[in-house]
């Protein structure tokens, strides 16, 4: 075995970034929103707004106060209700599902692909083809997420969506920074959802999120849902249902200052990501990423028989792991009720796949030790089934 890093390995890092966009030019633009007092929507999340959507290639975006808001926001947009069916990813978050929940539409739960883990375009035809044979439901959208920050296969879902009167809303949630064939997550499906929580590919330090539109009907909608459905003339009359979905002004801040450093960090996340594709033993399964796409690598993601066994022994030997996701969401207790569908490789996806550390900070110290410590795991297991 080889000698432990002389320093803790982390599975997500949210802090290092610090030391590479300096601190206090991050303070400092703290103390500029203390200066003009603009604490919630100030001049900054003006800002924020435009870079995004200029990084994505998108019209609009509309910041908002985490994913889970951006997501909801859309499908608010779209005026989603009950009676709507809405399709969802099951091996994810619960937040795919929790926003068209909320709503009062119904979520229509997908099976993943067993290669690429996102939704599998043929379960959501035999779905879709499911709900319009029993006829109680009104066909309204595809909530298609990009697990672990690789794109889905948006060519074949957004097809299948348009051709039964859908839109696909893209939930980019893991994968800002990502590339579906020479479009940026923002500017692929119908509209985009994502989320800088700290631990995402571009995070801030809290809860914040964004939603990516192409017409300016929709963005004007989720300017007015994200304050409590306010019209733009008058403010003291609020034209339709809405929430509180404002980000704050510091958030803001922060992530302008992330913007600076997000492609070297895309760039070192690939670094990392390569050396585990290549130097990991095969007793790994791994991703695929679709031809023509780049992965954010939100989180780097293996498939093991003997999950919850390697689990323990990484960290025994200092390796910090996590089973993402050991339940898929149509089997938790509050979704349970719309578990009508069969979603098998999902389920297998729950009790085999691992998330091994992946940070933008990983120096080759690390690495040489996460990969060795693994593929000594793989050898034991391959050579008590000789």
């Amino acid at each position: 075995m080889t000698n432990k890093p002389a320093k803790p390995i982390m599975l997500f890092d949210c802090k290092t970034s610090q030391n590479v966009f300096g601190r206090e030019n991050l303070m400092k633009a703290f103390e500029k929103i203390l200066d003009h007092g603009g604490y919630c929507q100030g001049p900054e999340t003006k800002e924020l707004d435009e870079k995004l959507a200029a990084y994505c290639g998108a019209k609009y975006c509309s910041t908002c106060g985490s994913g889970t808001d951006a997501l909801t926001l859309a499908l608010m947009a779209w005026n989603v209700k009950p009676g709507d069916a809405v399709f969802v990813s099951s091996f994810t978050f619960v937040a795919s599902a929790e926003a068209p929940v909320l709503l009062g539409a119904t979520p229509i739960f997908v099976d993943s692909d067993p290669n690429t883990y996102n939704m599998d375009p043929e379960d959501l035809q035999r779905a879709i083809d499911e709900v319009k044979k029993e006829g109680k439901l009104n066909l309204k959208a595809v909530v298609a997420v990009d697990i672990f920050g690789s794109p889905c296969d948006y060519d074949k879902i957004i097809k299948i969506a348009h051709d039964n009167g859908m839109k696909v809303l893209a939930d980019s949630c893991q994968s800002f920074g990502s590339v579906y064939k020479g479009k940026h997550a923002g500017n692929i499906a119908d509209m985009t959802a994502t989320s800088f929580y700290p631990t995402k590919p571009l995070g801030g330090y809290g809860d914040g999120g964004a939603t990516f539109s192409n017409t300016n009907e929709e963005n004007e909608l989720i300017k007015s849902c994200r304050v409590h459905g306010m019209s733009p003339e008058d403010h003291y009359d609020n034209v339709r249902l809405g929430m509180t979905g404002r980000m704050n002004t510091f958030q803001a801040a922060v992530l302008l200052q992330k913007l600076t450093v997000f492609d070297q960090e895309l760039k070192d996340r690939f670094r990392v990501a390569s050396r585990y594709d290549n130097e990991l033993d095969s007793y790994f399964g791994k991703q695929k990423i679709l031809d023509g796409c780049k992965s954010a690598y939100a989180l780097y993601t293996i498939t093991c028989p003997d999950r919850d066994e390697l689990m323990a022994y990484l960290k025994d030997n200092g390796i910090p792991c996590g089973a993402y996701y050991p339940r898929p969401v149509n089997t938790q207790t509050a979704y349970a009720k719309w578990n009508t569908r069969s979603v098998p490789v999902c389920e297998k996806l729950s009790k085999t796949a691992l998330s091994i550390p992946m940070t933008p900070y990983l120096d080759n110290e690390d690495l040489d030790y996460i990969i060795k410590t693994m593929n000594e795991f793989a050898a034991q297991k391959k050579a008590k089934a000789a």
